[in-house]
């Protein structure tokens, strides 16, 4: 058996536009999957190709029927939609949709993992050094 997936891509479609025309750019998506908590498994080997001079590319597609392909540890996934990855896993991952919903808001309590922004953390801090035997 190899050591590498050699197993050959699917091609779901393919179109004659730009490579950022898949769809609406999810920025809660987009940041969940910069986080790792929304993402595809590396085994997809779904994708659509684009062929626009402007944008040519290649994204990973995983299409409604398909969601044991998606990782979602934060139930952010709708029924009704298709999502594109570009840069899977990495911290430029951007999470395009293509549904009739409109994207989500960027929530700072609710729409993202990082905690909330404490005012007071650089005073924490330092209290927390200064405590320090020396």
């Amino acid at each position: 058996m190899p050591a590498i997936d050699e197993s050959h891509w699917v091609v779901a479609g393919r179109r004659k536009v730009p490579l950022k025309t898949a769809g609406i750019l999810d920025p809660v998506l987009t940041s969940a999957c910069r986080l790792g908590d929304f993402a595809t498994l590396p085994l997809n080997r779904i994708v659509v190709r684009f062929t626009d001079k402007a944008g040519p590319g290649v994204l990973q597609v995983v299409p409604p029927p398909y969601r044991h392909l998606l990782v979602d540890r934060r139930n952010l996934a709708r029924p009704n939609e298709t999502y594109y990855f570009h840069d899977t896993g990495m911290p430029s991952c951007d999470v395009f949709v293509d549904g009739e919903t409109k994207p989500r808001l960027l929530d700072r309590a609710r729409g993202t993992s990082l905690p909330p922004p404490d005012p007071n953390a650089l005073k924490k801090r330092q209290a927390l050094i200064a405590g320090w035997r020396k």
